[in-house]
């Protein structure tokens, strides 16, 4: 009798230290700062998590299918299945083609993105399934900025409503200047390079650079990162991707830059605190 005795009083030490542990774990994520960004290897496409004070989960970008999953499942606590905020830099499958099951597994509050004349069976579909949640959908511009706690979410680009007939939707890719802590992040999407050195007058040295279209030669432009001077430049792109991305020029001027550049191909998913 003795023995049951203690043998409960065990059982109870253990649930009662267990839960200790786990209110510790969640005040420190609530309650703290303990921001943090992931870049996440999801292939070849563009996936970004951040998490920010008081457990506010932000997405840019949701890579080509449900690989992103992997990504938050490591990252966002297992408790917490909300996601407050989402840009979507533009409307092509390897920056969006993960929305739908992140929208199976999470609540998500806020959606920006800038709607374009996409009339590819995937979009529709995944514009219908937010209609259908009841989220709505806005557009981030030029000006445009959110403040969350100490930090801050600017659209640098595009500048004016496109046509919704636009043909090369890498040109809308909003362009995002995140700034937390004092260090800034410059997301790109897939912008070109004309559009890179359009905002050669407002832009200034970054901490860190998404670089634009996975390392494209497309968007290479010495005026731009010789501006910026990222410290960490972070490259989304697959293993052995078929386009032969990135380009060695790209990978050329970021040595001269003295930039630290990291790839999601050779490093997996890239955790860097803020």
């Amino acid at each position: 009798m003795e023995e049951a005795v203690v043998s409960r009083k065990s059982i109870l030490i253990v649930v009662l230290f267990s839960l200790i542990v786990s209110g510790v774990i969640f005040f420190k994520n609530y309650l703290f700062d303990n921001s943090f960004i992931v870049f996440c290897d999801v292939g070849q496409g563009d996936a970004t998590y951040i998490r920010l004070p008081n457990g506010f989960d932000v997405m840019v970008d949701v890579g080509p299918d449900r690989k992103v999953l992997s990504c938050l499942g490591k990252f966002m606590p297992f408790y917490d299945k909300t996601i407050e905020l989402v840009f979507i830099s533009h409307p092509q499958k390897d920056h969006f083609g993960g929305f739908d099951e992140v929208l199976n597994r999470y609540k998500v509050k806020n959606i920006f993105m800038n709607l374009v004349n996409n009339k590819s069976s995937s979009y529709s579909s995944l514009l219908n399934k937010i209609n259908n949640k009841k989220i709505l959908i806005k557009k981030f511009t030029t000006g445009d900025k959110i403040i969350i706690y100490n930090a801050k979410f600017l659209s640098l680009w595009p500048n004016k409503i496109f046509e919704m007939g636009i043909k090369d939707l890498n040109k809308i890719s909003i362009v995002i200047e995140f700034t937390i802590n004092n260090k800034k992040i410059l997301f790109t999407g897939d912008v070109d390079k004309k559009t890179l050195e359009s905002l050669i007058n407002i832009l200034s040295k970054v901490n860190i650079l998404k670089v634009p279209h996975h390392g494209s030669k497309n968007s290479l432009s010495k005026k731009f990162y010789y501006k910026i001077k990222p410290d960490i430049s972070i490259i989304h792109v697959g293993k052995n991707n078929a386009y032969g991305l990135p380009s060695q020029d790209v990978l050329k001027i970021l040595k001269q830059i003295k930039s630290d550049v990291k790839r999601t191909d050779k490093e997996g998913n890239i955790k860097i605190n803020l």
